[in-house]
């Protein structure tokens, strides 16, 4: 086996958003957590995506792909203007059941979407993919197989519509018991601010990279994580 097919096979390849997107903040690549993993990683995140992005992207290289995979599951009901061609959150809208009114439309960058509300109202009304998540998982999880091991972690809790069924973990698929979203609020010493304009590096203090990339390496290894803890009150 050449040199090139011992490194594919070794391969870390990331999919997902903000919490993997390498120009999110400020803080040397070097200390990133998934530049810390112990084998080379491949990383496709956006800041502002939505499930359906991570999974196409992880579809279409499928065939030729091998080694390890880590996919971040978006925020469930985040939908991703991919055609407006604008970056990070601006192509994004968050959707509540206040859809008129929801903060995201406010954003400067969303005045195409915001000038067109009956695009908006349309698609709120025809385009509800409850199952996002659900579908997400249930592909990585029949795919994995061609993989060394799936590790597959969710941003958010969702206790609402978007919420995915129960999807249960083996020995190549593993969805971690650990929600991103819990650790990088945990860092913010006071109530959560909705308005929290985050400047840290997919939503990580320093510390938490590393302790993440731990986490990581010790679940690709299938030892135990009983002893990670996340570092809080940081800021």
């Amino acid at each position: 086996m050449n040199s090139i097919a011992l490194t594919l096979k070794s391969m870390i390849h990331v999919f997902g958003d903000s919490y993997c997107d390498p120009c999110s903040g400020r803080l040397d690549q070097s200390k990133r957590w998934y530049n810390n993993l112990g084998e080379p990683t491949f990383i496709c995140g956006l800041a502002g995506s939505s499930i359906d992005w991570s999974l196409d992207n992880f579809i279409n290289g499928h065939v030729e792909r091998s080694g390890k995979i880590i996919f971040i599951e978006s925020i469930p009901r985040r939908f991703h203007f991919e055609f407006l061609k604008t970056p990070k959150h601006d192509a994004s809208v968050m959707w509540d059941q206040d859809w008129e009114n929801d903060k995201w439309l406010s954003e400067p960058g969303m005045k195409y979407v915001h000038k067109h509300k009956q695009f908006v109202k349309h698609f709120h009304i025809n385009y509800k993919d409850y199952h996002k998540a659900t579908k997400a998982r249930c592909v990585l999880k029949a795919l994995s197989e061609h993989y060394e091991k799936v590790l597959y972690f969710s941003t958010s809790r969702n206790s609402n519509n978007y919420a995915a069924i129960e999807i249960q973990s083996n020995n190549k698929f593993e969805i971690a018991d650990l929600v991103l979203m819990d650790v990088s609020r945990g860092e913010i010493i006071d109530d959560y601010d909705p308005e929290f304009r985050d400047q840290r590096s997919n939503h990580f203090s320093e510390p938490n990279h590393e302790i993440l990339s731990t986490y990581i390496k010790k679940k690709f290894n299938n030892e135990s994580v009983e002893d990670i803890i996340f570092e809080k009150n940081l800021i």
